[in-house]
């Protein structure tokens, strides 16, 4: 079995930057199915041993978003004045929320009368 080595992004991107590859591909390419079947299950960092492991897992990937558990909030498309949306999205993340959040303080002070 052969050593594992742990590097940094930016090693890996120098060895990259170099043309180095990171696997000895003649020896991987050689192993049966079966024989990386048993190095998973034999590698203490692999916690998915399992396929029920793997149907329980939840895997996160930055970025992108789950589905609420109790949807809140409509998902729609409204027309907003450039310098509006500028001045919310100068705030940070989060400035969509705090247009909501002007709305509703807006729809409290001033209720709507309805037809």
């Amino acid at each position: 079995m052969a050593k594992i080595v742990k590097r940094t992004s930016d090693e890996i991107k120098d060895m990259r930057s170099r043309g180095e590859i990171m696997t000895d591909k003649e020896r991987v390419s050689n192993f049966s199915e079966e024989a990386v079947e048993r190095m998973a299950l034999d590698d203490p960092d692999n916690f998915l041993k399992t396929d029920e492991d793997g149907a329980q897992a939840i895997i996160h990937r930055p970025g992108i978003r789950g589905p609420q558990k109790a949807p809140t909030k409509k998902s729609i498309a409204i027309r907003l004045s450039q310098d509006v949306v500028e001045s919310f999205k100068s705030t940070g993340a989060g400035w969509q929320s705090r247009i909501d959040d002007a709305l509703r303080k807006y729809l409290k002070e001033h209720p709507l009368k309805h037809a």
